[in-house]
């Protein structure tokens, strides 16, 4: 080959090469500015997920401490039934010492005088 083609082909494909580099660039510069507005997408909708998040730890934060209320409340409820349930039965031993005492005086009574 001559020497003069192959330098027209080396000159035509930079000439080519040159004319695609404005074309990448543009190309890359909207790939570029496309993945930048998709970015502030995302990170607007991690901001709107992580403030949804914070609500909701919050109210979960509430509802614990509301349970922990509760449970206070009913383990001084339990307390008191077990206070009162130690109560009737103290009284309920009383009393059924009371009627045996009373059957005793009265079988006593019933041999003395098993008439009356």
């Amino acid at each position: 080959m001559e020497t003069w083609l192959i330098v027209l082909i080396v000159v035509l494909v930079l000439i080519v090469l040159l004319a695609l580099v404005p074309v990448m660039r543009r190309r890359s510069k909207g790939r570029t500015e496309q993945r930048r507005v998709e970015a502030r997408a995302r990170s607007a909708q991690a901001e709107r997920h992580g403030e949804a998040a914070e609500k909701e730890l919050a109210s979960a934060e509430q509802e614990r401490a509301f349970a922990q209320r509760e449970r206070e409340e009913a383990e001084r409820h339990a307390q008191q039934a077990h206070r009162a349930e130690e109560q009737a039965e103290q009284r309920i031993g009383a009393a059924e010492q009371e009627r045996a005492a009373a059957d005793e005086q009265r079988d006593r009574a019933d041999r003395v005088d098993p008439y009356s």
